[in-house]
């Protein structure tokens, strides 16, 4: 039997045993979950907090949701200097992110393997994100500056049921901190390595007995950490963006509690370049680094002075211009034992980005991707607690329109090495100039009904749940140079970038409707408030949709779609708090079982979403102990393996093969922790100490396992000082990448026919201080 099959086996026969054993201790009383479930822990006698989150679309304590959680608070959000969305991964285990143009761009999110590594813009990732509970359609919104936060909820696993919209691999929910009656507020400032300064501010003020206001802001600027040899180029790997939130809350003797949330934010940045390494394919069809060679116009970034990690020589500017506008209106009464909740969102999002996409001085390709998306959604949902009995119920609908307008200018190279300028090193031969062009369109319309029950029976917990989703979809593309007629002329008359080509385009329009239906059942064993167990069957379903952007050549109109991707989770897991709340360890247990999942891979220059059944699993654990009222550990680790089966590739000679891979983003080790002391002062003064570190094995930025795109394994620690001078002044001193870890962050396999493969590098050592004033 093989070894995957042995691992989904022993799931299923340990949960059956698990709950088998369990059931014969159960009580005959009901215990259903009161406020207690969700109260804080007595700080004073040096316990950990309790944490309360929203997985469940209502207030749960998180040792009491049957999920794999990980919430980030504020207090961690500053300690470990997470600016961003994308500065998440890494600090939370099992959790990935890359950025495919550099940081800053987008934010393709990775959860247990499971992601979008497809650079186009016209998909919804399998990993969704959340604001406030309003789902963000498009992948390059999705990295944006984190400030005023109540808490990040991070969760594992197909959440359909309940959030719904494709979250096969889970999805992160961000809540902001909301106006209330109590007058509060802070003001900060950091500023650190690189000219980085963060300015951050949010206030919150009763307007009447029943209305409330928070105002809050942020803004960050940086020089960047890449060197640009080229003197007319900025540095790249800046950070600049700008952003403001207004909310009006009311809170009438009528029951209603209503939110009224606008936001802007904005980015005008030089984002990182891609650096360069040298590689070919090999007879398998797979890419190579080879430091002993030189691409294929006789460059090599290691014989110049950009052969330093970080240090950049290239011909063209890479720039990010973005704006973003959402407003949310939340509206929520209690009538009885019944919550009813409405959420209507709105967001509108523009970018403008260039990039230098050969890493090198010479002239080979250089590419636009503009994009714009609009969208609104409403939910509607009752929430009914019976005690015993507790049920959801609600409606989902969404309304999006994506576009872009791509295009990428390829030179490519006629005279090889050979016709290399010894004066300058750059290439002086004749080039060959062929453009890629796209002009899209994707409009969504998708609508939902969903329900979930829970039942206790004495110290069990029944949970079943199942939402059916109805998706149309149109996908409409005026122009692509890959599929333009070009009338028996020659390949360069249609492409050339001079007079935009003399192909006729061959515009067309495609239509997906589908109806989906996710589900899961779970039973939860409750034997007293420290401890769960849990075991969980979910069915995840991701709608299909169009390849869209550049096409590789000789594509036809059938290759354009992808189906739809169905998962079958199982799950089991246990949280347990322990001696008085002194320590905590929730672990987890996972078995995936995917039909049709959608892989991306390279074809040529360019890449195509393709249905491949795959499966993974993994075991993860997150333990945390305060070992004196002064000494907080905590530590958190992952195992992961993932197979997409079949996955095929044509070799230089046009042999065509055909083998399992690994998932793209998914290393098989991760780990995160650290430690906090702190050190009670005279006049309530306090000094804290935190050291934290993140570690992960090597993976690839591919579904191809090519050893090219390997990014290799890496341990980082980082460490801060905070001294709290008094209930409103607090000092805090950083430095993050003590050990100045450049890791591989990409690896570009798209160039290798030119002998490049495109690379990024993390973030150098970096270090500074902030200071807070609140009140």
């Amino acid at each position: 039997m093989p070894h995957a099959q042995r691992l989904k086996s022993s799931l299923l026969t340990g949960a059956s045993i698990l709950l088998a054993s369990l059931a014969s201790q159960a009580y005959a009383q009901t215990t259903p979950e009161s406020s207690s479930d969700v109260a804080v822990a007595n700080e004073s006698a040096g316990g950990l907090q309790e944490i309360v989150v929203t997985a469940q679309k209502r207030n749960q304590s998180i040792q009491r949701v049957g999920i794999a959680i990980t919430a980030v608070t504020p207090e961690q959000i500053a300690n470990r200097n997470i600016a961003s969305s994308a500065d998440l991964a890494g600090k939370v285990v099992g959790l990935e992110s890359y950025s495919p143009y550099g940081p800053g761009t987008s934010s393709n999110v990775v959860i247990r393997g499971i992601g979008l590594n497809d650079f186009g813009e016209g998909h919804e990732a399998p990993v969704t994100s959340y604001v406030d509970e309003f789902y963000i359609v498009a992948v390059p919104a999705v990295d944006f500056a984190l400030f005023d936060l109540d808490r990040v909820e991070v969760l594992r696993g197909p959440q359909g049921t309940l959030f719904g919209r494709n979250s096969t691999g889970g999805l992160i929910n961000y809540i902001t901190k909301k106006p209330s009656q109590t007058p509060e507020g802070y003001l900060s400032a950091s500023f650190g390595r690189f000219n980085d300064l963060k300015l951050e501010a949010a206030a919150t003020a009763p307007l009447t007995d029943t209305l409330s206001m928070r105002v809050s802001g942020t803004s960050r600027h940086s020089d960047g950490f890449q060197r640009s040899l080229n003197p007319a180029l900025d540095r790249g790997g800046q950070a600049g963006s700008d952003a403001a939130r207004l909310q009006l809350r009311y809170e009438g003797n009528d029951g209603w509690d209503i939110l009224l949330k606008g936001e802007y934010g904005r980015t005008k940045t030089t984002h990182a370049y891609y650096e360069s390494k040298t590689g070919f394919v090999d007879n398998n069809g797979l890419v190579v680094a080879d430091a002993s060679i030189v691409d294929a116009v006789g460059y090599a970034e290691r014989n110049t002075g950009a052969a330093k990690k970080n240090v950049v020589d290239v011909n063209d500017a890479a720039f990010l211009r973005s704006t973003g506008y959402s407003g949310l209106l939340r509206a929520e009464k209690k009538f009885g034992n019944t919550t009813f909740t409405s959420i209507t969102g709105y967001q509108s999002y523009k970018r403008t980005m260039q990039e230098d996409s050969d890493g090198t001085p010479n002239p080979l390709v250089v590419a636009n991707f503009p994009y714009q998306g609009e969208q609104v959604t409403q939910e509607l949902r009752l929430y009914h607690d019976g005690g015993a009995t507790r049920w959801t119920a609600g409606l989902y609908g969404l309304h999006a329109v994506g576009k872009d307008q791509p295009t990428a200018t390829f030179n490519f190279p006629l005279d090889g090495p050979t016709a290399v300028d010894p004066a300058t090193g750059l290439y002086n031969g004749t080039y060959f100039p062929i453009s890629l062009n796209a002009d899209w369109r994707l409009r969504t319309n998708s609508g939902a009904v969903f329900g979930q029950l829970e039942q206790d029976f004495g110290q069990f917990t029944a949970i079943g749940g199942i939402r059916v989703t109805r998706d149309n979809k149109t996908f409409a593309d005026a122009d692509n140079a890959a599929l333009r007629d070009c009338g028996g002329g020659a390949v360069g008359d249609c492409f050339l970038i001079e007079d935009g080509g003399t192909g006729t385009p061959v515009p067309f329009r495609l239509k997906y409707k589908a109806t989906l239906w996710s589900g899961k059942i779970e039973l939860d064993y409750k034997p007293d408030n420290n401890n769960l167990f849990y075991a969980s069957i979910s069915r995840g379903t991701k709608a299909g949709g169009f390849n869209n952007g550049f096409y590789p050549t000789g594509l036809s109109l059938t290759q354009i779609p992808y189906g739809d991707e169905t998962l079958i989770s199982y799950e089991i897991g246990q949280k347990s708090t322990l001696f008085d709340r002194k320590l905590r360890i929730n672990t987890s247990a996972f078995y995936y079982d995917y039909k049709d999942f959608q892989a991306f891979n390279y074809v040529g220059l360019a890449g195509l979403i393709n249905n491949q059944d795959a499966n993974a699993y993994g075991v993860e654990t997150d333990i945390e102990a305060a070992v004196t009222p002064e000494l907080r550990l905590y530590v958190a680790a992952a195992y992961l393996h993932t197979n997409i089966k079949d996955v095929a590739k044509i070799t230089p000679t046009g042999t065509n093969v055909v083998a399992d891979r690994p998932m793209a983003f998914a290393p098989k080790w991760s780990g995160s922790g650290g430690a906090t002391y702190t050190i009670e002062l005279p006049n309530d003064r306090s000094l804290a100490f935190d050291w934290n570190f993140e570690a992960r094995s090597s993976r690839f930025s591919g579904n191809f396992g090519d050893t090219g795109t390997q990014l290799e394994g890496f341990f980082k620690h980082n460490a801060s000082v905070t001294f709290e001078a008094s209930d409103h002044w607090q000092l805090r001193g950083f430095v993050d990448n003590i050990g100045n870890r450049l890791n591989t962050t990409y690896g570009g396999p798209s160039f290798a026919s030119l002998g490049i493969i495109q690379v990024r590098y993390a973030m150098p050592r970096t270090y500074g201080a902030a200071l807070r004033y609140r009140w």
